[in-house]
């Protein structure tokens, strides 16, 4: 089962990993920043599981090239950013059965800080709790969930099970 950490033990952990890279997206997607788990990725994209999560099953859509607002993105790479965040709430819906997905465009307006980018992404979160609201799902204030490798890859293998029917 996933083990929830104190939110600054998790900062620490980002850290030691990764240092502080100039765009954490970018880093995440060239593996300069611990173990990624995809479900899916092609020449422009990344699905993958973030190893930091206020909810487990968590998803996050990533376009690989840098970008970080939505005047520089490309209108069709951000709709298959949209797309493929569709099919991964059909996906976390499918596998874990949550109440609901929240499906979010966010990222930090101050720059790059050690849990946040700039560079445009979207989440994908379930929600279990009928009181999960929006102010518990994006703050790492009550800690973060973590997970040994095994349960990454038994998470990651399931959704990835499940990626081509969604």
């Amino acid at each position: 089962m996933p083990t929830l950490i104190p939110r600054a033990e998790a900062l620490r952990q980002i850290e030691a990993e990764g240092g502080t890279p100039e765009c954490l997206m970018c880093a995440i997607v060239r593996r300069e920043v611990g173990a990624t788990y995809a479900i899916a990725e092609d020449a422009t994209m990344l699905v993958m599981l973030p190893r930091y999560v206020r909810r487990w099953g968590h998803v996050m859509v990533v376009p690989k090239p840098h970008v970080t607002s939505f005047a520089e993105v490309d209108p069709a790479l951000w709709a298959r950013a949209n797309q493929l965040a569709h099919q991964a709430a059909r996906m976390v819906e499918r596998v874990m059965r949550p109440r609901r997905c929240y499906v979010a465009s966010t990222g930090s307006s101050a720059g790059e800080l050690t849990q946040t980018s700039r560079h445009l992404h979207v989440h994908v979160i379930p929600l279990y709790e009928a009181d999960d609201r929006p102010s518990d799902v994006f703050s790492w204030a009550e800690g973060i969930y973590v997970g040994t490798p095994e349960e990454w890859e038994a998470l990651r293998a399931s959704y990835c099970a499940a990626w081509d029917a969604s």
